[in-house]
């Protein structure tokens, strides 16, 4: 059943950045770059913030040699469901799986220790970035941002772009957090403050 949801998440978001890609690569004289990782002047991919970690954009527009436009995809809604509690077999990690967007899912991880060692989440996302750019006519499969943890009373708190990566990749974040010590993370898009 979670395995179906999650499809249906991903789904009503890649459908959408399929859409888009449809709708710009028609329009004459233009090119369309897609899922580009952002890189410096001399083309080297760059990370940034506390984790060093590269990002993606959505879509480049480009005419006549030159980005004109950059588009992020953007879902104006998303799946309605009744937050659902399992607890992930891998590492007895309890989850809490609200509502979101594939391409804005907040963390809320609770139990970790202060001086909490980030790397299981770095690796997951660096396995699932995809080191090259993805063909014309194929999406990446991976996904596109996350941003720095942030303390927050007793949680931390991340957001993600899973951008086109697989129901594979979401799994494979809750065996990262897992492998952190936590002892339960909230999945959803929650408000700034609680």
């Amino acid at each position: 059943m979670i395995g179906q949801l999650l499809d249906q998440i991903r789904d009503y978001y890649v459908s959408r950045f399929i859409d888009a890609i449809n709708e710009y690569s028609s329009a004459d004289g233009v090119t369309l770059a897609h899922e580009p990782a952002f890189c410096d002047a001399n083309g080297d991919v760059v990370t940034e913030g506390e984790l060093a970690l590269p990002s993606r954009g959505d879509l480049l527009v480009i005419r006549d040699g030159a980005v004109s436009n950059s588009i992020q995809i953007d879902t104006d809604g998303m799946l309605s469901f009744e937050p659902i509690a399992f607890d992930w077999p891998e590492n007895n990690l309890n989850v809490d799986l609200h509502p979101f967007q594939w391409n804005w899912m907040q963390l809320r991880i609770f139990g970790l220790k202060t001086d909490a060692d980030w790397t299981p989440i770095r690796g997951w996302f660096i396995g699932w970035f995809q080191e090259n750019d993805p063909a014309d006519d194929e999406l990446l499969g991976g996904v596109h941002f996350l941003s720095d943890p942030e303390s927050v009373d007793d949680y931390s708190q991340l957001s993600i772009d899973l951008g086109t990566a697989p129901v594979e990749s979401f799994e494979e974040l809750l065996d990262a957090i897992g492998q952190m010590g936590a002892a339960c993370v909230h999945i959803g898009q929650f408000e700034d403050s609680q």
